[in-house]
């Protein structure tokens, strides 16, 4: 799993499903969701991906050997910090989520880092 900064900064769950999960609002709806409109990276003058702080994480995951849940996700990045929602969804024939946090990511979030699922 790759993780990068996103661009949004507060996930829209509509409902809570096995894709999305809003901690803050238990009592939406439970139904099947979709997001769309990715905001893609922009790139820096020097040609790299400049990666401004946010509260959401993208997880980009890759080489699915197990299968990920958002409770899956949820128990990883709540080592980080209080999770508020989770959004999965495909792009690109990979699976992504988005994590939200209630402020800015630290340092100590794992941005930029892969990580093994498998001990899971």
């Amino acid at each position: 799993m790759r993780i990068t900064f996103s661009a949004h900064k507060d996930l829209n769950i509509k409902f809570q499903s096995h894709r999305s999960r809003d901690y803050t609002n238990p009592y939406l709806p439970v139904n099947q969701t979709a997001i769309e409109g990715i905001v893609q990276p922009t790139v820096g003058p020097d040609g790299k991906v400049k990666e401004p702080e946010s509260n959401v994480l993208l997880a980009s995951i890759e080489n699915m050997q197990y299968a990920v849940t958002v409770d899956v996700l949820h128990t990883v990045f709540s080592a980080f910090g209080a999770v508020q929602k989770i959004a999965m969804f495909e792009k690109n024939g990979g699976m992504q989520a988005l994590i939200q946090y209630p402020g800015m990511c630290s340092p100590m979030h794992p941005t930029g880092y892969a990580l093994d699922l498998g001990a899971l």
